[in-house]
């Protein structure tokens, strides 16, 4: 089971995850309301999803598709250590910029 949140900051919008993303079924909300956005710079908050398998994997990089698409960006923080040995694995940090902190991960559309 999946929770989001969606904040809308003054240049970047924020989605964080929380729980398990292990399932399409657990992203059709998230999916839907990600439809509806007008800002494309992303940062997406990991700090408290603690599973991801593929589907997961493939929803973040169907969101950084997206951004760019869009004229915008998808960035990640908030890697925790298990999240972290499936990125090494996936080579997802050739994929996205990763930051340690959300402040951080905002920072860097103001460069």
């Amino acid at each position: 089971m999946i929770d989001y949140f969606i904040s809308n900051g003054e240049n970047t919008t924020t989605i964080t995850l929380e729980g398990k993303l292990l399932s399409d079924s657990d992203l059709k909300a998230v999916s839907t309301e990600i439809e509806k956005l007008q800002n494309w710079n992303i940062v997406l908050d990991l700090k408290d999803l603690s599973h991801v398998n593929s589907s997961g994997i493939a929803f973040m990089v169907r969101i950084l598709t997206r951004s760019r698409v869009n004229g915008g960006d998808t960035v990640i923080a908030h890697v925790n250590s298990s999240l972290k040995k499936l990125f090494d694995i996936t080579k997802m940090h050739e994929v996205f910029t990763i930051y340690e902190t959300s402040e951080d991960a905002r920072n860097h559309y103001n460069q």
